[in-house]
């Protein structure tokens, strides 16, 4: 008791002063710097965690949302009382995801079983003139950036008889009736809530067949079935540009469908040609072109491509002069042979093949030339068929030395007849033999018998 009192040193009323070795708590230090390096070392431990993580998993983990955050917005599925705007029928079909990747669990109401719907796709705007339209058959390829499983070679999909296209995670997406800018559009959307800020390229690898009609001025007026040439543009989400440099775009243009319909008569007015072209909303677009433009200063932009179900119409000129029918007969799109006869006094008479605009002297020249025992050599007989059914009979002063000219050395038509008459001489003795022949052959029969 006394060594303890003796610890304890004297001090004013009111207070106790004691050693300095019992002044602090060694138990209570002890606790509370435990807590607090839990508190430290949590974030830490935290951090650390997300760093290896992010090190060791792929690049396109990387940027992939986690399972908190996915969870957390999920896909929106429809009411069973709603159905999509443009008509289309759920599918059931499941896709399925890549190993390692986070699939989110959309909430459904309860006792209803999952499925999958088809994306809608907005509602498509009216095109141009020459912009594709995406439909079934259509082969198209995604490249996403920062993610190589879907893009390249892994990325080549054909859009179904349906208009839609099966990809992973997100199943079916409805793409037809749409440009490959509205697609890529789309399918930034629908990846948005899988992938962070998507970066998208949708391109054109393989078009469908196109099926046209073209009618009127042309040698076979029908439906044509019409496959594309070449690859498309790419077009990048948000640049109206090229993108990695493309090409240019081969899709079959109006002066191939007209080569494909044995190219235009020379009656063609191709001033005034039509595109009747269908729209997926179910109206038509009417399109005007003159082709005469094409062929006179070279306005490339007047032979605009073709789309499915395209209808092309030629109307036939009321007149036309000589040097455009030249112009017309020496076009890409024009028939690359016409058939003329040529009968009468020449060396070949017959139906012969000649290029179009081929000249009356060079037709004559063709058969064989002129008879020149025979022949009447000034003039010739022209006869022209009207598509009306009505025929045209005219002379024309033969002037081997002239050039094409419509008076004495037309351009020939598809169909033209060129009659040589025979010399005057050349009839005075053809009348004799057939006025004495017969008494001729009767003489000699009676000279025969007595030699």
């Amino acid at each position: 008791m006394r060594a303890t009192l003796n610890r304890v040193q004297t001090a004013p009323l009111g207070k106790i002063r004691t050693s300095p070795q019992y002044q602090k708590s060694t138990c209570s230090d002890y606790s509370i710097t435990v807590i607090q390096l839990r508190k430290t070392i949590k974030p830490v431990l935290s951090l650390t965690v997300a760093i290896l993580a992010t090190a060791y998993n792929l690049p396109c983990l990387a940027q992939t949302v986690s399972p908190q955050d996915t969870a957390q917005t999920p896909i929106p599925v429809p009411s069973p009382s709603s159905t999509p705007t443009n008509g289309a029928v759920p599918s059931t079909d499941i896709v399925p995801a890549l190993p390692g990747m986070p699939v989110p669990v959309p909430e459904l109401a309860p006792n209803s079983a999952p499925r999958r719907t088809l994306i809608p796709a907005p509602t498509p705007a009216t095109p141009t003139e020459d912009t594709y339209i995406l439909g079934p058959g259509d082969q198209i390829g995604l490249d996403i950036f920062d993610v190589p499983e879907f893009s390249g070679p892994n990325g080549n999909f054909v859009v179904l008889v349906d208009g839609s296209i099966s990809l992973p995670w997100i199943g079916r997406v409805l793409v037809q009736g749409l440009t490959l800018e509205q697609a890529a559009d789309v399918l930034t959307r629908a990846y948005a809530p899988f992938i962070r800020d998507p970066l998208i390229t949708v391109n054109l690898r393989g078009a469908r067949t196109l099926r046209v009609s073209v009618v009127g001025e042309v040698k076979r007026p029908g439906s044509y079935i019409i496959s594309p040439q070449g690859q498309t543009n790419q077009i990048l989400v948000g640049d109206a540009g090229l993108a990695n440099g493309g090409a240019a775009t081969q899709w079959p243009t109006i002066t191939q469908a007209i080569q494909s319909a044995g190219g235009i008569t020379q009656l063609a007015n191709l001033r005034q040609i039509q595109i009747r072209r269908p729209l997926p909303d179910g109206s038509e677009q009417l399109v005007d072109l003159n082709l005469w433009e094409l062929l006179r200063t070279g306005r490339i932009n007047q032979d605009i491509t073709l789309r499915d179900r395209d209808t092309l119409i030629i109307p036939k000129a009321e007149t036309i002069n000589s040097d455009e029918a030249l112009l017309l007969g020496s076009a890409s799109f024009a028939p690359e042979t016409i058939q003329v006869n040529v009968v009468g006094e020449v060396g070949a008479p017959g139906t012969i093949e000649v290029s179009p605009n081929t000249s009356l002297n060079q037709a004559l020249l063709s058969a064989g030339g002129f008879d020149r025992r025979r022949a009447r050599r000034s003039r010739v007989d022209l006869v022209r068929l009207n598509t009306d059914g009505t025929a045209v009979r005219r002379t024309v002063a033969v002037d081997l030395a002239a050039g094409i000219n419509e008076e004495t050395n037309p351009s020939l038509r598809e169909g033209d007849t060129i009659i040589v008459g025979r010399s005057g001489l050349t009839g005075f003795r053809d009348f004799l033999d057939d006025v004495f022949g017969p008494i001729n052959n009767v003489i000699n029969g009676v000279t025969d018998i007595f030699n």
